[in-house]
């Protein structure tokens, strides 16, 4: 199981802990290019969109090593972001 796919099982199950439906959510990821400034240190890294398709409202962030989009979800769900 690839790292995001592992992630979007735990964003799906902070949405079911947080009394939302699931299901209303969409996910789209797309992965960001590489930093040619890295100096050949290239960091998988990728971009997901959150849709709460009941409200329309979106959320984007940056998933990958050391980041933890997850957890941003979470925080922006609690703070009524997608309500």
């Amino acid at each position: 199981m690839e790292p995001y796919e592992i992630e979007l099982d735990q964003a799906r199950r902070r949405i079911t802990a947080s009394g939302r439906d699931p299901a209303a959510f969409k996910f789209d990821m797309s992965y960001v290019p590489p930093d040619a400034d890295a100096a050949g240190m290239f960091t998988i890294q990728y971009e997901v969109n959150i849709l709460n398709t009941a409200t329309t409202k979106s959320l984007s962030v940056i998933g990958g090593i050391g980041s933890d989009w997850v957890t941003s979800m979470e925080n922006a769900l609690n703070k009524g972001h997608f309500d």
